[in-house]
């Protein structure tokens, strides 16, 4: 089944047209078309890519900065955190020392100002000193002989044993400290014993300290008399002052008095600051520790840099009993390796990345506005196209009205005189010359009144003329004569419809449903036609259904257009013009009313018109289902 003709029933009369002369004013040229944006596969193609481009580099480079600040301000607080940490790790540990010596000094005290070689060995190895305080090299005691009491000093240690002793080195002095007690007494520890360290000008300062002041004193930096010519290490040593408790101590003078002597210990610089590193902080920070309050080679007591070229350092001063120790801190390979962060050079590429992504999507957008603007051009030559279309279509479509009206009278005037020669022909040739051209006359008459009403129907000169109508006896009537010609065919017929009534244009509808039922008898070969109608929610349906060969998908779309037909390419008028369904659709959107198409090739087709209850809304295209019912 394919886009059908009907038959021709006249539509309501129409004013005829007056044909218009055709205006001959100047033409109207369209806005000059421009060549289109063609992308030239530049990255920067106009100003703002560079804008663009300019402020992404701009916002990336501030963001890595900032990230790249703020990571180093929160490397170097850990960085000064773990250098204070050190720092007092240092401290700490002298601290725990002095608390040794002080133990030392109390033992003293509790024995009158006396202690055997026995009870300083039993404390002193009580201590562990070499395995829980590693640095220390011991811990000893400098006893207080005055010069005239020098030789019973020695004769006493001779006495006991101790047969090679003496006070070193000589010279006659008015006081002596020999270091008589060295715990533990073996290897470099008996190189000290019996040395007088009052006759020192280092160590004498920091004794005369601790000896004025009763508390704790350091000496500067110094060679220790235990070093020998291997592994030689600067070191220090620390006092603590034991007096006679039954004198007085209130002033400097009394206690310079009341001396009885000094608990001491020495320290290897490098054994102690090696020990006090150990647990770690190696690994992350370098130590310079200086004695005094300057950096210089001369007062450099131990030192862990293997560089000088640390991003982080830090300088710091303690003092360590009356002591000023100076600490140079900086960051290991290590420790800037534990606080570099990737994420300023992952913001640093990825702000790239984008920034072209956004150039690249400015360019995108630039070109669309060059095609949008291309459009708009070819859109407004368009609309101006169209409008000249319209008004050419518009007075083709008066002169057709004018035309046809001006033709019919002719047309009418020769078929009275071909009825009349066709009366009065006596011989069978006449008569069969006079049948085909009424056959002629016949067609150019159809073709005529099918032209006239595309025509009357484009110029809408003619509105829909409303009124109540008796769906059931307005379908019998129309199908009277369909259900002849399918006799004629050897096809069934079949009209169903319940009592409805509609409000419509009862010539435009009738125009509608017998072009309906032509096309379904015309391409019908066999089986039955039925034409039915039921009442829905909203609105009331007349379905013409058939068997025929069906329509193919792919032609539905095009079945409602002028002069189309399917399986006519060669143009037989006696098919038909293919108006018949172009005319179903102009009276369907002229009433407002929708029709539908299902259909599948070689199942038929069916038809439905869509009358709404209420009052219609005009031109409503018309709506094609391409699924069978």
């Amino acid at each position: 089944m394919t886009g059908r003709t009907g038959m021709d029933v006249p539509l309501p009369p129409a004013p005829a047209a007056p044909l218009k002369p055709k205006h001959s004013g100047p033409k109207h040229s369209g806005p000059k078309r421009k060549r289109a944006a063609v992308p030239d596969g530049r990255l920067f193609r106009s100003w703002e890519s560079w804008v663009v481009f300019g402020l992404g580099l701009l916002l990336t480079g501030l963001a890595w900065w900032l990230l790249t600040e703020q990571n180093h301000r929160l490397a170097e607080t850990r960085f000064r955190a773990l250098a204070r940490d050190l720092a007092g790790d240092v401290t700490e540990r002298l601290d725990t020392y002095e608390q040794m010596l002080q133990g030392a000094v109390a033992m003293v005290d509790a024995g009158g100002g006396q202690v055997s070689r026995t009870e300083w060995r039993a404390y002193v190895t009580g201590l562990h000193v070499e395995d829980r305080y590693p640095g220390i090299q011991g811990i000893g005691y400098a006893k207080r002989v005055k010069a005239p009491d020098r030789e019973q000093h020695e004769a006493a240690l001779h006495a006991a044993g101790f047969y090679s002793y003496r006070v070193t080195p000589e010279g006659e002095r008015p006081e002596y400290f020999p270091i008589v007690y060295i715990e533990p007494f073996a290897s470099r520890n008996l190189r000290a014993f019996g040395f007088d360290m009052h006759a020192e000008p280092t160590r004498q300062a920091a004794m005369e300290r601790a000896r004025s002041t009763g508390t704790a004193a350091a000496t500067a930096r110094l060679r220790l008399v235990q070093e020998t010519e291997e592994d030689v290490q600067p070191g220090f040593l620390i006092y603590v002052p034991v007096y006679d408790q039954t004198l007085p101590l209130t002033t400097a003078a009394d206690r310079r008095e009341a001396l009885l002597g000094f608990v001491y210990s020495p320290f290897r610089a490098h054994d102690l600051m090696r020990s006090i590193m150990g647990q770690g902080a190696s690994q992350l920070l370098d130590i310079r520790v200086h004695d005094g309050t300057e950096a210089t080679p001369d007062s450099l007591m131990f030192d862990s840099a293997t560089a000088r070229d640390a991003t982080f350092q830090e300088v710091l001063h303690v003092e360590v009993f009356g002591r000023p120790w100076t600490l140079v801190l900086s960051g290991t390979h290590a420790f800037e390796g534990s606080v570099a962060s990737a994420t300023p050079r992952a913001v640093l590429f990825a702000g790239l990345i984008i920034t072209l992504l956004l150039v690249a999507t400015v360019n995108s957008v630039l070109q669309d506005r060059d095609r949008m603007a291309e459009l708009r051009r070819s859109y407004d030559a368009l609309a101006l196209a169209r409008a000249e279309a319209e008004q050419a279509n518009a007075a083709k479509s008066r002169f057709l009205a004018a035309a046809s009206h001006d033709l019919r009278q002719p047309l009418q005037t020769l078929g009275i005189y071909l009825h009349m020669i066709g009366e009065q022909a006596d011989s069978p040739r006449l008569r069969k010359l006079v049948d085909a051209a009424r056959d002629g006359f016949e067609a150019t008459q159809r073709l005529l009144n099918s032209l006239m009403d595309i025509a009357t129907l484009e110029t809408g000169v003619i509105s829909p003329q409303l009124s109540e109508l008796d769906l059931p006896v307005f379908l019998e009537r129309i199908c009277e004569e369909g259900r002849l010609e399918a006799a004629g065919k050897g096809l069934g017929f079949r009209v169903t419809c319940g009592g409805a009534r509609v409000t419509t244009d009862p010539a435009m509808l009738e125009r509608i449903v017998r072009n309906l039922l032509s096309n379904a008898l015309k391409y019908t070969p066999s089986g039955t036609i039925r034409v039915t109608c039921r009442q829905a929610r909203g609105f009331t349906a007349i379905k013409v259904q058939d068997t025929g060969p069906g329509i193919p998908q792919d032609r539905l779309h095009l079945i409602f257009e002028d002069f189309y037909q399917i399986g006519n390419p060669e143009r037989d008028r006696r098919k038909g013009l293919g108006l018949g369904l172009a005319t179903v659709a102009r009276l369907s959107r002229l009433l407002g009313y929708r029709v539908r198409v299902l259909s599948r090739p070689g199942r038929g087709a069916i038809f439905l018109v869509e009358i709404p209850d209420e009052a219609p809304s005009p031109r409503q295209t018309t709506e094609i289902v391409t699924s069978v019912a």
